[in-house]
């Protein structure tokens, strides 16, 4: 899926040209790297565009070397930038690219490396999106069919052409065959893989990756009709996806009445590998996934903060969560089909075309009624947006989750509903906790109770009064006088000056985030 670095050439606003390696450029450019070091073969992979500028002056014998590691990492090319430090590049660069087969492209000065990289990755994206429109039309046609053994085949030799892979199928008559693949499977290889095709199928596993000589091969099968794609690359856990669902489909294909029920799974497996970051993803991929869906709600779950390790999250639990909350929803004029994720420790349920009120409604009641593995389970619900949208909303459902730690009280919190405690909280959450609120704490400690009590009380007062002495007192029920004392005390043990607007800001930070707990009606008198 990725880009070629033709493809870079022919875009008219890189700008680029190639000065040697003509017959090279259909090679593939997954990534883009930058460096200006003597040797940067350590941090290059397969595939590599490497970008520099010629800054380190090297020897005929020294670009030699260079090279000649370069072609032992399979690097793609080299970009060399004109204009900065050289106006060309160098014969001896052209000669040593010759030499070791590495193409070298010459980069003008007015184009941006980071224009080049994020070209790579749009391109990338593009293909990817491609690929899953493509698939989810076999999957589609597959499912809502009657999944005729002509279909199947179409439908293999749809993922041997998407993955460019070979494929090998035991067909439900026990017939083993070849759909599709490479010409370059040696007759050795091809024996290799029905041989573990078979082993695959009497262990009765439903997935599996092996190696046959220098072929990467992903078996996959569910009950009695196991597959193998074959090829010389790894695959990507969306490959992966592709296969596991293509094979589910045509296992299942004599039970016509279980294919429409199962027609989320690819939608689901997507959407995983987005929410997580596995795979690059945009505001299109979320688009074609949910077609004519003006907006989803999503709805984060995980364990309560007094969840025991054995509470965690189970398989079954996630597919109980997704029945009970679509039989929820099956009451509703425009009834909606959620689709699971299983992400970090927990779920998301990506729901299309429903307010967040109705989900709010559907997930309150099946946590009330919940006894089993997710009894004591919390949920973060986002805002309603649309399909493109949808990474911005799995965050929102994560933060109205998190919050929920601070709130006993409260089993589902919207994330409309988040005060602007529970986002100070989530900031410092994710910058650590300051230095000084563990000082603070480990000499409040040092105090006796009631004294440590009283004086965050008095602290409290003070700054929710904006210094104002008189106020502040009355707050608190006291003397002025002695409120004053009570606030110097507290400057001394805690080491600060309230005079300061530095420490009184970490000091309000502290207290508005629960650093320093402020006691319950204020303090005592």
């Amino acid at each position: 899926m990725a880009s070629t670095l033709a493809d870079l050439l022919a875009d008219p606003a890189l700008q680029l040209s190639c000065a040697t390696g003509h017959s090279l450029l259909h090679r593939a450019v997954t990534h883009v790297h930058v460096a200006e070091v003597n040797d940067p073969t350590p941090w290059l992979t397969k595939g590599v565009l490497l970008l520099t500028t010629g800054l380190v002056e090297r020897s005929p014998e020294q670009l030699d070397a260079l090279f000649a590691g370069l072609a032992a990492r399979e690097v793609a090319a080299v970009g060399f930038g004109v204009g900065l430090i050289l106006n060309a590049i160098p014969e001896a660069w052209l000669r040593a690219g010759d030499a070791h087969g590495i193409p070298v492209l010459s980069v003008p000065l007015d184009t941006p490396y980071i224009a080049i990289s994020e070209f790579v990755s749009r391109r990338i994206a593009d293909r990817q999106l491609d690929q899953v429109r493509r698939m989810l039309d076999v999957q589609q046609r597959l499912a809502y069919s009657d999944a005729t053994p002509s279909q199947q085949i179409e439908g293999l030799e749809q993922l041997a052409q998407e993955l460019e892979a070979a494929v090998y199928w035991i067909a439900p008559d026990g017939i083993r065959r070849t759909v599709a693949g490479p010409s370059d499977v040696t007759e050795r290889e091809a024996r290799g893989i029905t041989d573990e095709l078979s082993r695959h199928l009497a262990a009765g596993r439903s997935s599996g990756s092996t190696a046959v000589g220098t072929l990467f091969l992903h078996l996959a099968s569910t009950a009695g009709s196991p597959l193998a794609v074959a090829r010389r690359r790894r695959y990507a856990p969306l490959e992966q996806g592709l296969i596991g669902s293509i094979a589910t489909f045509i296992d299942l294909s004599r039970d016509t009445s279980a294919l429409a029920g199962l027609a989320a799974s690819l939608r689901e497996q997507l959407i995983t590998e987005a929410l997580t970051g596995r795979m690059a993803s945009d505001a299109r991929l979320f688009e074609t996934l949910f077609p004519g869906t003006p907006v989803c709600t999503v709805v984060a779950f995980g364990p309560g903060p007094a969840a025991a390790p054995a509470r965690m999250r189970e398989p079954a639990a996630g597919l109980l969560l997704k029945s009970a909350i679509a039989v929820s929803l099956a009451t509703l004029d425009t009834p909606a089909t959620p689709l699971l994720s299983t992400v970090d420790d927990g779920f998301m349920l990506v729901i299309p075309g429903i307010t967040d009120a109705s989900v709010v409604a559907a997930v309150e009641q099946f946590l009330r009624r919940e006894t089993g593995n997710l009894a004591s389970w919390r949920a973060g619900v986002s805002s309603p947006g649309a399909p493109g949208t949808l990474r911005a909303l799995g965050e929102e459902a994560r933060r109205a989750y998190r919050a929920t730690a601070a709130r006993p009280e409260v089993r589902v919190l919207r994330a409309s509903e988040l005060e602007r405690t529970d986002l100070l909280d989530e900031w410092l959450r994710g910058s650590g906790d300051a230095p000084v609120f563990g000082t603070w704490r480990k000499r409040l400690a040092e105090l006796d109770h009631a004294s440590a009590e009283r004086l965050v009380a008095a602290v409290a007062a003070f700054l929710a009064e904006n210094g104002a002495l008189e106020h502040a007192a009355t707050r608190l029920g006291v003397h002025r006088q002695t409120l004053n004392t009570r606030l110097r005390d507290a400057e001394r043990e805690l080491g600060v000056s309230l005079s300061s607007p530095g420490d009184r800001a970490l000091l309000w930070l502290a207290l508005e985030t629960g650093a320093l707990p402020v006691p319950e009606g204020g303090g005592p008198g």
